[in-house]
């Protein structure tokens, strides 16, 4: 029998490059967004520079927007979490990201058809897959971008692997189908993971601005960004205690399930609440906080175990 679980991959670490023909400053990639119940974008970008190893590398950063109906009411709240980021650096014709401990290549623009390379190694991967990860070079080709042609390459990812990256994938930004970064995916055939399912929308740099859709890279319910950032969950992930914090009290506090289903209302009255979910089943909830000023903002929880 299959088990169904909703997984949404969120961890922090990339970057960018210079140079060569990869990004030329200020970059910004925006992808499409599905999954269970919801839809929305996801914004990459370059977020500053690091150096590891010795290697000077630009920082991505990444968020997920996500719009979901609030119940059988209809409307939709936006929820805003981080996403898969990381740091990069470019040498001649590769660009090498930053995994775990250590640099792996993440494209090869001098790559032959057949040529591979080690995406991925280390860690403990989930739902069966090994510890390494390969790219495979399927076809190659070239793309005209801004009056310029660049090396151009179709991927996918050996068997076995935890994770991928699949589509073409350009020299000046990366992939123009996936998302730019490895992606997470299951090895076990009795488990059904409902990962993000990412689309290419739109990049820009100090240079170039490319859109081949001619959609729009992002959109926004109107989410007030001083209380964005005035409002903290932790633990998060949990397993299943966490508190809230806010600089102004909170008035309501929603648990909200994937489908939009008000599971808990909390009306605590002030700056710091203490909220119990362990008897909810492990999974992603949100929680739409109202404050006292009347400022909404959603909030997105991971639980971990559960019932």
């Amino acid at each position: 029998m299959k088990r169904t679980l909703f997984f949404i991959f969120a961890f922090v670490s990339l970057s960018a490059f210079s140079q060569s023909t990869w990004t030329k400053g200020n970059a910004v990639w925006h992808y499409q967004l599905f999954n269970v119940a919801e839809t929305g974008y996801v914004k990459l970008w370059e977020n500053g520079d690091t150096t590891l190893l010795g290697k000077q590398c630009a920082k991505l950063k990444a968020e997920r927007h996500s719009f979901m109906l609030t119940g059988p009411n209809g409307g939709y709240f936006e929820s805003v979490t981080d996403y898969i980021g990381g740091a990069v650096y470019a040498s001649n014709d590769t660009v090498y990201y930053w995994d775990i401990d250590h640099f792996s290549v993440l494209y090869d623009f001098s790559a032959q058809v057949a040529d591979q390379w080690l995406l991925q190694t280390g860690g403990t991967p989930a739902f069966s897959c090994n510890d390494t990860s390969v790219c495979e070079v399927e076809s190659v080709g070239t793309v005209n971008l801004g009056g310029q042609n660049y090396p151009e390459l179709t991927l996918n990812t050996t068997p076995g692997g935890a994770f991928q990256m699949v589509g073409k994938a350009n020299a000046r930004f990366g992939a123009s189908q996936g998302y730019l970064l490895p992606f997470p995916t299951s090895c076990d055939s009795s488990i059904i993971v409902e990962w993000d399912q990412l689309s290419f929308i739109c990049f820009e740099d100090d240079s170039l601005y490319y859109n081949p859709g001619n959609l729009a890279c992002e959109m926004h319910l109107g989410l007030d960004e001083s209380v964005k950032s005035s409002v903290s969950v932790f633990p998060n992930p949990s397993q299943g205690k966490i508190e809230l914090v806010s600089e102004v009290p909170l008035k309501q506090v929603l648990v909200i399930n994937v489908v939009g289903a008000t599971l808990k209302e909390l009306n605590p009255n002030v700056t710091l609440a203490e909220i119990d979910l362990s008897e909810l089943p492990g999974g992603t909830y949100y929680l739409n906080v109202e404050d006292a000023d009347g400022h909404r903002i959603v909030k997105q929880v991971q639980i971990l175990g559960g019932n």
